[in-house]
């Protein structure tokens, strides 16, 4: 439980500090904008997600998986973003194990502030729902309740921009909240973290 709670912290501490260099960067003069090649961003990223979706302490679960998201610019510093994701774990408990996959459809907002010609740091938070499938689903583990769930993730990341229209996301860090039934709480707080590639237009 000591080690459960100690990843936890330090995922938090992750979390918060990513956040705290987006603000302070976003406190920053802007810069001019002559790299912006329009106000439409499509993305798609790897992600990594740590997850207690087991009832109980934390029993936390490593997924691997990643997104896809579209943006768009509607003030300077202001998107809106929508985003579908899926994450999946295998050979939970050993070999013959459980499985689990979350896929998540999200919407929501994004702040974002240019620092010099290359760095865009971002904060958002996007709201949604998540489906669970696999033996580890509500359904299928002997947790009665569905397998749908509200679902909403809250952080932030760097975007370094390579070329006029293309960009890497050097790293995003999020909060990930969902809410299958798991007998317990009806709460999981996973950790997500993710780095991808970004096309502007």
């Amino acid at each position: 439980m000591r080690k459960a709670k100690q990843r936890t912290s330090r995922g938090a501490r992750l979390l918060v500090a990513a956040l705290g260099v987006c603000a302070v960067a976003m406190t920053l003069p802007p810069q001019a904008a002559a790299q912006d090649a329009g106000k439409l961003e499509v993305g798609g990223d790897y992600n990594y997600v740590r997850t207690n979706v087991p009832p109980g302490g934390c029993g936390c679960i490593n997924m691997n998986g990643g997104d896809g998201w579209l943006s768009y610019q509607v003030a300077p510093s202001w998107a809106v973003v929508g985003q579908i994701g899926v994450q999946h774990a295998s050979n939970i408990g050993g070999a013959g194990g459980a499985d689990l996959t979350f896929t998540s459809y999200l919407f929501g907002a994004r702040v974002s502030r240019r620092v010099g010609d290359r760095l865009v740091p971002f904060g958002q938070v996007l709201l949604g729902g998540a489906h669970a499938s696999g033996s580890l689903a509500p359904q299928n583990s002997g947790v009665g309740g569905s397998a749908n769930a509200f679902a909403l993730t809250a952080g932030g990341g760097l975007d370094i921009s390579l070329t006029r229209h293309i960009a890497i996301r050097a790293a995003e860090l999020d909060y990930f909240l969902t809410r299958f039934d798991n007998g317990v709480n009806e709460r999981q707080n996973n950790f997500k973290f993710s780095a991808g590639v970004v096309f502007r237009f």
